[in-house]
């Protein structure tokens, strides 16, 4: 089966990135107008999260990120199996290159923060085109699993999973003056994270960051790209996690304020179907319980 899938992939990976694009763009509307779950997530998340924003804006933002939602399913097989020069085309951003570089230039490794905004996928790449990353990865299992490391790898990126030992290769990648990369706004499991405000609501947020950054004294970055118009390509951007995510007590909340300027930055590209509030602390409220009415 992982053979025919990565069949598939190599084939849908070789269309132009404005037909993926458009196909993204198609799918995104269905979804907007058959109910169904990611619609009612996202509407209630820009409702928790942006409510300072006319409702007409948030229903902007909702449709164009299911859109955005779609467009990054259909533009994975390219990055992951397209042809490679057009690849290295796509991440041919000189700022954001130099900035990165400047960034390693003290060989104290670096932390790469990146969320579920615009093509994450891409991020990595880029981050993986500039020097050697060692990025956490959540296994998937089944067949699909080898074909998404493969595919994630392709530009030498070191995938290692969520456990101890995945967390003892990202100190050692650090320690040796290496980039690694991690994924900042799951939701970890019990044990693995701290509650903190996130536009105002309690979130279980990972505290790897910032055990990593008081650890090694890493700077923190976060790197997302933003997707173009029309299929034109994608925009890289760098920016500075703020200073505390590194503070053993306020280091979660520095991170979530961090989330929350990239986020509100391009909001209608971001993951809002995700359920980023689905642990809360004891005798909190569920937010979801209002979706079930």
């Amino acid at each position: 089966m992982s053979s025919i899938l990565r069949a598939l992939f190599i084939l849908l990976g070789h269309l132009p990135l404005p037909l993926l694009h458009g196909l993204g763009v198609l799918v995104g509307r269905l979804a907007w107008y058959v109910p169904n779950d990611l619609k009612r997530v996202t509407l209630l998340h820009l409702d928790l999260c942006l409510a300072e924003l006319p409702e007409a804006d948030r229903e902007t933002i909702a449709k164009t990120s299911l859109i955005h939602m779609a467009k990054a399913v259909a533009e994975a097989p390219a990055i992951w199996f397209g042809p490679k020069a057009r690849l290295l085309s796509w991440l041919d951003d000189a700022d954001a290159r130099r900035q990165l570089l400047g960034i390693l230039a003290d060989n104290k490794g670096a932390i790469i923060l990146c969320p579920h905004i615009g093509s994450w996928e891409l991020a990595g790449m880029f981050c993986a085109s500039v020097g050697r990353i060692t990025s956490l990865y959540k296994p998937q299992g089944g067949s699909v699993d080898p074909v998404i490391l493969e595919g994630r790898s392709r530009l030498g990126a070191q995938l290692v999973p969520t456990t101890g030992g995945g967390v003892k290769s990202l100190l050692q990648a650090l320690k040796a003056g290496q980039m690694v990369g991690i994924l900042p706004d799951q939701d970890p499991p019990w044990g693995a994270g701290a509650f903190a405000p996130l536009f105002g609501l309690p979130a279980h947020t990972p505290e790897l960051v910032t055990r990593l950054a008081s650890r090694t004294g890493a700077p923190v970055w976060f790197c997302y790209a933003e997707r173009l118009g029309h299929g034109s390509g994608y925009r890289f951007h760098m920016t500075p996690a703020p200073s505390q995510v590194d503070d053993p007590v306020r280091g979660v909340a520095a991170l979530n304020q961090g989330i929350e300027s990239v986020l509100t930055h391009l909001p209608e590209q971001y993951w809002w179907s995700y359920k980023r509030y689905r642990r809360q602390p004891a005798g909190s409220k569920n937010p979801y319980e209002r979706l079930k009415r």
